[in-house]
């Protein structure tokens, strides 16, 4: 039978305020410094920008997740919406607030906020509405961005929901990113038996090592493979990335870029660039160069979507 969707994503969303400019490094020069920067705001989270990426490379995309009812939940739907993305199985929450990350790249860039709000509201779904059950039986595959942010999704929620995903006989995806509370000894605990029913597991180098608490990508990706996942890929910025199967290792290069705005959401762009490289079968080594393209073309623009590229762009760099 023919799917509706190709994509069914899970996971948090939130805004990023995103300022770049050029600050004093002095404290006491920076203390009167005052001036204009590019100030953006874009809709984000540990799916968000995945979302939008795979809905530039031509799929067809849903979102089962959660918003909160005030002004930004609002307009996160709304710029999904605007990609195309379907968000009809997205609820929103009365008296809660939105998260937001703020990325104040103003001394040089990072990857990750200097500061954040957390969401009140739920993560996503524990429990699957209609709505939500009839979007994830007719997808080819579902993905779930920043798994270890909210501890309350870990374990028996989240395995509840990939085993019906296999069940009806999706593929399954998950970018673990990271705990937002310490963690005590390595992070696999954190996963109950969910890595049973993932098929292919994303983690970025530290990540791996602290699931694990292997000494290298290598020897934590092999630790991975024998959770259940039959594909794990391990992103190593501009060092590129490794991606291991019981078969074999692929090494991918990180692609040249020479204008780069900054690297948020470049993790998530790979991301998509494998899962559609997965939907559109090609193989391993090729679908790594297509994801590594598709991360590379995000650098050029603000935060993870801003110069997300087409399908077509991709291919012709490959």
């Amino acid at each position: 039978m023919e799917k509706s969707l190709d994509v069914v994503a899970v996971g948090t969303l939130n805004v990023d305020i995103i300022i770049i400019g050029d600050a004093p490094r002095d404290i006491e020069a920076l203390n009167q410094w005052a001036a204009v920067s590019q100030v953006e705001l874009t809709a984000a989270g540990s799916v968000g920008y995945c979302t939008i990426d795979m809905a530039r490379l031509g799929l067809r995309v849903g979102m089962l997740s959660s918003v909160a009812h005030d002004v930004f939940g609002q307009w996160i739907l709304s710029r999904l919406a605007d990609e195309g993305i379907d968000t009809g199985a997205v609820s929103m929450e009365e008296g809660h607030s939105s998260g937001i990350g703020i990325y104040m790249l103003l001394f040089g860039n990072r990857k990750r906020p200097l500061t954040a709000r957390l969401a009140t509201h739920t993560p996503w779904p524990a429990e699957l509405s209609p709505i939500g059950e009839e979007r994830l039986r007719n997808a080819r595959l579902l993905h779930c961005g920043g798994y270890l942010h909210y501890s309350q999704m870990w374990g028996a929620p989240s395995e509840k929901l990939y085993r019906k995903a296999k069940e009806y006989g999706l593929i399954t995806s998950l970018d673990t990113q990271f705990p937002i509370a310490p963690v005590e000894g390595t992070w696999m605990k954190c996963f109950g038996n969910l890595l049973k029913y993932v098929d292919i597991l994303f983690t970025d180098e530290n990540e791996a090592q602290s699931i694990t608490g292997a000494s290298s990508p290598e020897s934590a990706a092999a630790r991975l493979l024998t959770e259940g996942p039959r594909l794990v890929i391990i992103k190593q910025g501009e060092k590129g990335s490794l991606l291991a199967t019981k078969e074999k290792t692929v090494r991918q290069p990180a692609y040249p870029m020479k204008d780069i705005t900054d690297p948020i959401g470049a993790g998530d762009a790979f991301d998509a660039g494998i899962i559609y490289g997965t939907l559109q079968g090609l193989d391993l080594e090729r679908a790594a160069k297509f994801a590594s393209i598709t991360a590379a073309l995000t650098l050029r623009g603000v935060g993870g979507t801003q110069t997300a590229p087409g399908a077509d762009e991709v291919k012709a760099l490959l």
